[in-house]
């Protein structure tokens, strides 16, 4: 899954929101090595699972403050089932967080 930093992220706050440790999120970000986390970055985040998608018909769309899955399936008028079925990398659809990307998918859909 890719996460895109939001201000005041730094590496424990990421791992722990995660549930990855921090050997493993550098292991997956080998910057965070030798640079700190900083908004706008984009992580890797390992251990969950990721999905194949076709090069067209989806847009990715970064999770912001205060959205859910609910209300983003309903600005873009899509199905919420389909928006959390097209996404298996969110573990609980109640718990998103600003940064995350997932995928709307509408050819095919």
């Amino acid at each position: 899954m890719k996460y895109i930093a939001q201000r005041m992220d730094n590496i424990n706050t990421i791992a722990y929101r995660f549930g990855v440790t921090i050997a493993n999120l550098q292991a997956a970000n080998p910057t965070l090595y030798s640079q700190p986390v900083y908004p706008g970055m984009i992580l890797t985040i390992p251990g969950y699972e990721t999905i194949d998608l076709p090069p067209e018909g989806y847009v990715e769309y970064v999770i912001q403050p205060g959205d859910t899955l609910y209300n983003i399936a309903s600005r873009f008028n899509l199905d919420y089932r389909r928006v959390v079925s097209h996404n298996p990398q969110i573990v609980n659809p109640n718990a998103i967080w600003p940064g995350q990307i997932i995928y709307l998918i509408y050819l095919g859909y």
